[in-house]
């Protein structure tokens, strides 16, 4: 029988260049790398892959990934096992904790602009989305310090940030912006869910360190998130927190977890096999080539084709330009207008609870090669000098 449900969660228009969506290449996906792991697993003849795991993750891995990110130059310092949760991915990480760490009624602050589909998560729970300033080096810790001395705001219980090569900005906040919002959040009470999913994906000079190693709080204030989404595969619907084992604790005390057994436990023993073999260092050596190629041409491509009529900053990592139309040109009025001309992108509007940033638009550099990423860049401009006539 011929399905017509979708298989995949991309769907694209034929003849659009969408560059909205925040996906890997085809060509990127590490199919031989994954096929020599999942031998390696399966060809060992043993049912610990396909048996429930243990509760905080399949033992190996934790230890295994501990070891790669202490010795990364962006984490700048030792990761242990008993810092460490893995997770079907992060969006399924940050619901889990927002189960663990808030109830209905309560406030979550986000910052403004920020990922376009989290609010969803916290509206789901019956959270109050309350957004935060931000700036060319991401949150504005001064701002959330004043909202949080005034009488007449609510106090938070989570606060949601994307604090390297941020999604859609591209910003990274400062160190002492970190060390200035852990202190806020120790002052206050509130826990920090940092989503740290292209902390790997630098291509230049490495990030500050994840938030999560800067909390000295006794009990901890800050839950990291990792992805192997991002360096190895989507599908495989793994990932990791970051935090003091105090905090990791209470993921590990989770009904989920208690029920289930360790999340995506069969595709941890795919990402240990890749890591034992050198397989993942491998593909994020090619996604940091490939797409630090991509982030310096689209630079380029863009200067060519918008001269001063858009500003941006290069972010320096991760997927995402973030594009402020100079003229003032509203970006949801302009999409069907770009549409028409073949290309596609996710308007400013759509990263604000508020409805803000009318004149921006965030494109990807994950999905497409350069020579579509030009074109797709070419149709844009092109729709935006027939909007302004």
């Amino acid at each position: 029988m011929t399905s017509t449900l979708p298989s995949l969660l991309i769907s694209i228009p034929d003849g659009v260049i969408d560059l909205g969506w925040g996906h890997p290449s085809p060509r990127l996906h590490p199919t031989d790398a994954l096929a020599t792991a999942a031998q390696s697993v399966l060809g060992q003849q043993s049912v610990v892959p396909l048996q429930y795991g243990a509760v905080q993750g399949f033992g190996p891995l934790l230890e295994s990934l501990a070891t790669y990110l202490s010795a990364q130059e962006s984490y700048r310092g030792p990761v242990t096992p008993e810092s460490l949760f893995l997770t079907a991915g992060a969006s399924a990480a940050i619901d889990l904790a927002t189960t663990l760490y808030a109830t209905a009624g309560d406030t979550v602050t986000v910052e403004e602009p920020t990922y376009y589909l989290i609010e969803q998560i916290f509206v789901d729970h019956g959270l109050n989305v309350v957004g935060i300033p931000t700036d060319t080096e991401g949150l504005d810790t001064d701002a959330l310090a004043d909202l949080l001395a005034s009488d007449d705001s609510p106090r938070p219980k989570l606060l949601y940030t994307i604090p390297t090569y941020q999604n859609p900005t591209g910003s990274v906040l400062p160190l002492h912006r970190r060390q200035h919002l852990i202190d806020l959040a120790q002052r206050h009470g509130f826990t920090i869910i940092a989503d740290e999913v292209y902390q790997l994906l630098h291509y230049g000079p490495p990030p500050p360190p994840p938030m999560a190693t800067l909390d000295d709080s006794p009990g901890g204030c800050v839950v990291s998130l990792g992805s192997f989404s991002k360096i190895l595969s989507p599908g495989l619907r793994l990932g990791w927190i970051h935090a003091s084992p105090l905090i990791i604790r209470r993921f590990v005390d989770s009904g989920v977890a208690a029920s289930g057994g360790g999340l995506s436990h069969f595709a941890a023993t795919l990402a240990h096999a890749t890591l034992e073999m050198g397989l993942l260092q491998e593909n994020i050596e090619t996604l940091r080539r490939v797409y630090g190629h991509r982030h310096d041409d689209v630079a380029d491509l863009l200067r060519r084709e918008f001269a001063d009529t858009v500003h941006f900053t290069p972010p320096g990592g991760g997927y995402f330009y973030w594009l402020a139309l100079t003229d003032g040109t509203n970006t949801d009025a302009l999409l069907p207008a770009a549409r028409e001309a073949g290309v596609s992108y996710r308007p400013g509007t759509a990263f604000s609870a508020s409805g803000a940033f009318t004149d921006a638009l965030r494109i990807s550099i994950s999905l497409y090669e350069t020579d579509e990423l030009a074109e797709g860049i070419r149709r844009l401009g092109r729709a935006t000098q027939i909007s302004q006539r």
